[in-house]
C-alpha cells in the first residue's frame, strides 16, 4: 500500500522526534508499504528566519524571503533522510523543485499549478522512502516560492492526489476538536467531519488544517486523516470525508479568529469603492459587503490586524470608520442555513448574555459574526454549552 504522511514543525522539532518518526516509518516499510513523507521546518525555524530578516529590513523583498524560508524544510528533510539511512532504510530527500511542484509566481502565498510526479514515482519504484519538503515549490521561470502558512498540509494533499492515495496529517493534537480546548476545556474530539465543515472551521480560525489542503482533498477526493504524531490508535484521530450520517448533529464546531479589524467606507464615488475592493483581491478578507445608502455607497469589510499597516500605507484612513480589537466567531454545521431554529437559538443566547455583534454573515454551513475581542472566551463557552460541543 502507498502512504503519504505529513509531519508538522512541532513533530520534528528535535532530533529525538526525528529519530522516533524514522523508526515509525521503518515499521511501515516492514509491513510492505511504500511511504512518502512531507515535513515542515523544525519547531519555530520559520518564525526565527522571519525575525532575522526583520532585523535587517522591515519590508524584505518577497522573492528573497521565499528563498530564505524554504531553507527550513530543506534542513528537516535532510535530517530525516539521514535518520532513516542510519537505521538501514533506503531514503532520499527532495526539495519542492525536485519533487516537481510547479507553482504560480505569487511569492509568499503561491498556488500549486501542477505536479510532475515522475521523479517521486521513480524512487518509490526503487523501494526508497521519499521525503519531500513541504511549503515550497518552483515557478516555470525557476523561482523558489512558498505556499503560505500551513503550506506543508497543501503539499501533502497535492502529492497524495497526484499519486492517487490517502493522506495522513500528523501534528501535536489528537484530533479536530469541536472548538478550541484552550478556551473551552470540555471541547470534544471529532472522529469524523465533512470537507466543507473542516474548510469553514479553518477559514474561521481553527489552526489544525490549512484551508487549501482541505479544499484540494475535496476536489480530488483524497481521504484525509488527522491525528497525533506516532499515535498508532487511529480511532483517536479525525477522518475528514465527503459526508457524514444523516442522523448526525447539525452543529459540529465553533472556530475563533482573533486580532481582527473592521473598516467601513462611505462615499458617493463608486470608483473609490472599486479601487479598495481591487486592492483587497487575494487578501484574507471577511464580511465584505457593498450597500447603497441614499446618495452614498457603503463598503464594509474586516481583516486580520497584521494587514492593517499595509492598508494604511495605501489609503487615507481618515475616510474610514475603524473598529479595532475584534474577534470573528464562526459556528459550523452541515445544512445550518436550513435549520433556522439553530441560528435563532444562537442569536437569542447572545442577546440574553449581553453579547453584541458588529456584523454577521451566513452560508449554507456556517454563521459568522464579529464581537469585541474581550468577549471571546465568554462567547465560545456559551455557544459550546448551547450546542453540546
Amino acid at each position: 500500500m502507498l502512504i503519504v504522511e505529513k509531519y508538522g514543525g512541532s513533530s520534528v522539532a528535535t532530533t529525538k522526534q526525528i529519530k522516533d518518526i524514522a523508526n515509525h516509518i521503518k515499521d511501515e516499510v516492514k509491513k510492505g508499504n511504500k511511504v512518502v513523507v512531507v515535513v515542515s521546518a523544525m519547531g519555530k525555524t520559520t518564525n526565527n528566519l522571519i525575525s532575522i530578516a526583520n532585523e535587517i529590513s522591515q519590508n524584505p523583498n518577497k522573492r528573497e524571503m521565499d528563498r530564505l524560508m524554504s531553507t527550513g524544510e530543506l534542513q528537516s528533510i535532510s535530517l530525516l533522510a539521514i535518520a532513516l539511512n542510519e537505521i538501514s532504510v533506503k531514503a532520499i530527500s527532495l526539495s519542492g523543485e525536485q519533487a516537481g511542484i510547479i507553482t504560480n509566481e505569487n511569492f509568499s502565498h503561491a498556488f500549486i499549478k501542477q505536479i510532475n510526479i515522475k521523479k517521486v514515482q521513480k524512487y518509490l519504484n526503487e523501494n526508497a522512502v521519499v521525503i519531500i519538503a513541504g511549503f515550497q515549490g518552483i515557478t516555470k521561470k525557476g523561482e523558489i516560492t512558498t505556499l503560505g502558512r500551513g503550506g506543508s498540509d497543501t503539499t501533502a494533499v497535492a502529492i497524495a492526489s497526484a499519486l492517487g492515495c490517502s493522506c495522513n496529517i500528523y501534528t501535536d493534537v489528537f484530533a479536530v476538536c469541536t472548538t478550541d480546548p484552550k478556551i473551552y476545556p470540555n471541547a470534544k474530539q471529532q472522529t469524523k467531519i465533512t470537507f466543507d465543515e473542516m474548510m469553514e472551521l479553518s477559514v474561521g480560525g481553527a489552526k489544525v488544517l490549512e484551508t487549501r489542503s482541505v479544499e484540494l482533498a475535496k476536489i480530488y477526493n483524497v481521504d484525509l486523516y488527522l491525528g497525533k504524531s506516532l499515535e498508532c490508535d487511529k480511532t483517536k484521530g479525525t477522518y475528514i470525508m465527503n459526508k457524514k450520517n444523516f442522523e448526525d448533529v447539525v452543529v459540529s464546531g465553533v472556530a475563533v479568529k482573533e486580532d481582527m479589524v473592521a473598516l467601513s467606507l462611505k462615499t458617493e464615488n463608486l470608483e473609490k469603492i472599486t479601487s479598495v475592493v481591487e486592492f483587497l483581491r487575494n487578501k484574507n478578507i471577511d464580511f465584505l459587503s457593498v450597500l447603497k445608502s441614499e446618495e452614498n455607497f457603503v463598503l464594509n469589510f474586516a481583516f486580520p490586524k497584521t494587514f492593517l499597516s499595509e492598508f494604511e500605507s495605501k489609503y487615507n484612513m481618515a475616510e474610514f470608520e475603524k473598529n479595532n480589537d475584534l474577534a470573528k466567531i464562526t459556528v459550523v454545521g452541515t445544512g445550518l442555513a436550513t435549520h433556522s431554529a439553530v441560528v435563532i437559538d444562537m442569536l437569542n443566547e447572545l442577546s440574553k448574555n449581553n453579547i453584541p455583534y458588529l456584523d454577521m454573515s451566513m452560508s449554507e454551513i456556517s454563521a459568522s459574526f464579529l464581537i469585541c475581542e474581550t468577549l471571546t472566551n465568554k462567547t465560545v463557552n456559551i455557544l459550546a454549552h448551547l450546542f453540546n460541543l
